[in-house]
């Protein structure tokens, strides 16, 4: 296989898939497991997690159609965010897909289109950033983007425009915070925020949606078993889980762990200050944020030479695409691989078409490796800008 290229272990991607469930099946049967499209929005992924009874939790009408195009019902969708489209919200409401509502102009539609049940519509609850610790959270000073305050009366008057529309009747939460740490006690204080939010509006609830920012398949970290636990133990106290489906919505959490990509060395040169080694890989396949630091790689070189520094870079013409400094490593040539580990999340959908084009994806299972993604040729280039 010619690099650069992505490889999906599907082997890895069942297990993380598979530790949520099994945690819900144990702990909240009544429960599903919604997979968040914008972390990989790779078509064959999406029908694989549809295989595996997942949701698709979307945030975009383009990413609602592509569910759609991939296999799921509305039903079987749920719809989040800030910039949902009338005529999406309308189908969505008719195939009664859940909504959590982030807006006022999602009450607008909500009342337009209200068809002849509410219990598939929630309320994202702007969750106060001050409930949790310096350590674990970000934003702390403005606080979070989406959904209602509570403490400004911003919740209470969308909670009222609902029963106005549908009178006193059972509604869903919807409560994802990003963190830094992503720490079990993340999801013990949000538990905690909508169990007093519960008990303050006497809610009762057809379903609580928890959001995503887990960790999955990395040793040392908390399970899915782990924060499953800690949402039910706040949350049992004012919901019966045999009548309120729990939803949770990782992302990187199935995929991120479970995709490598494969490079190979174009060039090695000596400046008067460094030795600058180009390869095919770019930091826009693997961090398209340009925001990490260290990446989880190894590499097939077979000089046993060890060299002093040598700086990784990838195939742009920016001088800052520089993707890692290896410090007495062997020494790295022409034609050697190298792979960087657990880079599927936000990476190979994400990373965009700049100077060379979205390059091949296989899968690697049981049964062998397919290929499930050609590279983007320059005529695909120009028929989508034809």
């Amino acid at each position: 296989m010619k690099t650069p290229y992505f490889l999906i272990l599907e082997n890895e991607l069942n297990a993380n898939v598979m530790a949520f469930q099994n945690a819900l099946k144990e702990l909240w049967p009544n429960s599903k497991l919604a997979y968040s499209v914008k972390t990989n929005s790779l078509p064959w992924l999406l029908k694989y997690l549809k295989e595996k009874d997942a949701l698709a939790e979307v945030v975009s009408d383009e990413e609602y159609q592509l569910a759609r195009m991939c296999g799921y019902a509305d039903s079987e969708i749920v719809y989040n965010g800030p910039i949902k489209g009338e005529e999406q919200f309308k189908s969505a409401v008719e195939g009664k897909a859940y909504i959590n509502l982030d807006s006022a102009k999602d009450l607008e539609y909500l009342a337009k289109y209200k068809g002849d049940t509410c219990e598939n519509i929630g309320i994202r609850v702007n969750v106060d950033s001050s409930v949790f610790s310096h350590e674990d959270i970000g934003y702390e000073e403005d606080g979070f983007r989406f959904g209602f305050a509570v403490e400004n009366g911003e919740f209470e008057k969308a909670l009222h425009t609902i029963r106005d529309i549908y009178g006193v009747v059972k509604i869903g939460l919807h409560l994802h915070c990003n963190s830094i740490t992503r720490s079990l006690n993340v999801y013990r204080e949000i538990a905690c925020y909508a169990a007093n939010l519960i008990r303050k509006y006497n809610l009762e609830l057809s379903f609580i949606d928890m959001g995503g920012g887990y960790f999955g398949g990395v040793e040392g970290k908390p399970t899915p078993k782990d924060y499953v636990t800690v949402i039910k133990n706040e949350l049992s106290e004012v919901i019966n889980p045999e009548e309120t489906k729990l939803i949770v919505e990782p992302g990187s959490a199935i995929v991120g762990s479970t995709v490598e990509l494969h490079t190979s060395v174009l060039d090695v040169k000596d400046t008067t200050h460094a030795r600058i080694v180009t390869t095919d890989g770019s930091r826009i396949h693997i961090d398209p944020l340009w925001a990490k630091k260290r990446y989880m790689f190894s590499s097939n070189a077979q000089d046993d030479k060890k060299q002093p520094r040598q700086i990784i870079c990838g195939y742009t013409c920016m001088d800052h695409d520089r993707i890692m400094v290896l410090e007495n490593e062997k020494e790295l040539q022409v034609g050697d691989e190298i792979v960087y580990h657990r880079v599927g999340a936000y990476s190979m959908t994400f990373g965009g078409m700049f100077i060379r084009y979205l390059p091949e994806v296989y899968v690697k299972s049981s049964q062998g490796v397919e290929k499930v993604r050609s590279q983007i040729s320059v005529k695909d280039y120009l028929d989508i800008h034809s």
